[in-house]
C-alpha cells in the first residue's frame, strides 16, 4: 500500500476532522420542515387567489350594476343615475352567474352602487374553509370635460 495514503489517511483519523458532515438532528428535521413549509404555503397562496377572485367579482358586479341607468331621466338630460332596481337586478344575476354570493346597495339616490362578494377557499393541506370578503363601488359619472354633479 501507498504509505503516503496511509499517513494521510491515519493524520486525517487522529484530528476527527467533520468537515462536510450534518449532524443527524438537522438531517432527519430540515426535509419534513421544508415539506411542511412548501405544504403551507400553498394554501396561503390559494387564500390570496380566492381574495383577488372575490375583488374581481365585486368590481364587475359594480360594473354591470351601474350600466343599468333610468333611461327615463337619461335620455331627456334630466339626471343620469343607475335605475335602483336594474342595478340591484343586475348585479345580483352578475353574482348569480359566477356563482359567489354577496350583497347589493344602491345610494346616493342611484349614482353609487356598493357590491360586497363572499368567496370561500376550500384548503387542500389544511382541513378547513376559509372565507373571503371583498367590497367594490362604482359612482355613475358623466361630463364631457369633467364629472358633472
Amino acid at each position: 500500500m501507498n504509505p503516503t495514503l496511509i499517513r494521510r489517511l491515519m493524520t486525517r483519523a487522529s484530528r476527527r476532522d467533520d468537515r462536510g458532515s450534518v449532524p443527524v438532528f438537522a438531517a432527519l428535521i430540515i426535509g419534513p420542515l421544508l415539506l411542511l413549509c412548501g405544504l403551507l404555503t400553498i394554501d396561503a397562496f390559494g387564500v390570496l387567489r380566492a381574495k383577488q377572485h372575490a375583488d374581481d367579482l365585486s368590481v364587475e358586479a359594480a360594473r354591470a350594476a351601474q350600466q343599468a341607468i333610468d333611461p327615463a331621466q337619461a335620455i331627456p338630460g334630466t339626471a343620469f343615475v343607475a335605475d335602483p332596481a336594474g342595478a340591484f337586478a343586475a348585479a345580483r344575476a352578475y353574482l348569480a352567474e359566477t356563482g359567489v354570493t354577496g350583497t347589493v346597495h344602491v345610494t346616493d339616490a342611484g349614482r353609487t352602487v356598493t357590491v360586497t362578494v363572499t368567496g370561500r377557499y376550500h384548503a387542500v393541506f389544511w382541513p378547513k374553509t376559509f372565507t373571503v370578503h371583498a367590497t367594490s363601488s362604482a359612482t355613475l359619472l358623466h361630463g364631457i370635460t369633467q364629472p358633472d354633479s
